[in-house]
């Protein structure tokens, strides 16, 4: 009588080395442990909260009302603005044509929103970037906010007190109020606690 493999599980067969393994079939019932799934490393990253969606998405619509909606509101005055220029060329040796004049002033806000979106470049990075809890995203748009909130007041009151006769002051007022609102929510959006708490699991 063969003595029994001191090896041997009470549960499953247990193959040695060395040992050939019967070709034989499962009992009925039976069946091998399922392999463990792999891991992406897109399940163990910290999950982004909605606040700090919502700061990157203010910032963004920040920079779009300064390089798309601010040099847009310059063409519902754009006759104005020709009038203006066939005037003040009226004493050069050579006056601008009302064609010439309708010309420079469709290409002025196209320019003036060219330069803004070369300032604007700066935003929209940190804004991007901030969806992912970097660090340096939140401390460049808190740099960023002064300058950006004294842009705003300064074009509510340029716009108030009617010294642009290109924009009605009504609608300069109410971009103002719309540009300060999208930079005040984004700023307070991504110091919420659940968006300091994924800037941390971020940098950890």
């Amino acid at each position: 009588m063969p003595e029994p493999d001191p090896f041997a599980s009470p549960f499953h067969h247990v193959d040695l080395p060395g040992q050939e393994r019967p070709d034989t079939p499962l009992p009925p019932g039976y069946r091998l442990p399922a392999p463990m799934p792999p891991v992406d490393a897109a399940d163990l990253a910290p999950r982004r909260p909605v606040t700090t969606t919502v700061a990157s998405w203010c910032w963004l619509a920040g920079a779009a009302l300064v390089v798309l909606a601010l040099p847009a509101l310059f063409y519902t005055g754009v006759d104005v603005l020709a009038d203006d220029l066939v005037r003040d060329s009226a004493t050069d040796d050579s006056p601008m044509t009302r064609g010439e004049a309708e010309l420079a002033a469709r290409l002025t806000p196209v320019l003036f929103g060219l330069a803004l979106a070369v300032l604007s470049t700066p935003f929209v990075l940190a804004a991007a970037k901030l969806r992912s809890g970097r660090t340096w995203a939140r401390v460049a748009l808190t740099a960023l906010a002064p300058p950006a909130a004294a842009f705003g007041l300064v074009a509510m009151l340029v716009f108030a007190s009617g010294e642009l006769p290109y924009v009605h002051w009504a609608v300069g007022v109410a971009w103002s109020w719309v540009f300060l609102g999208a930079c005040a929510l984004g700023f307070v959006a991504m110091y919420l606690p659940a968006s300091n708490a994924y800037a941390r699991a971020v940098t950890r």
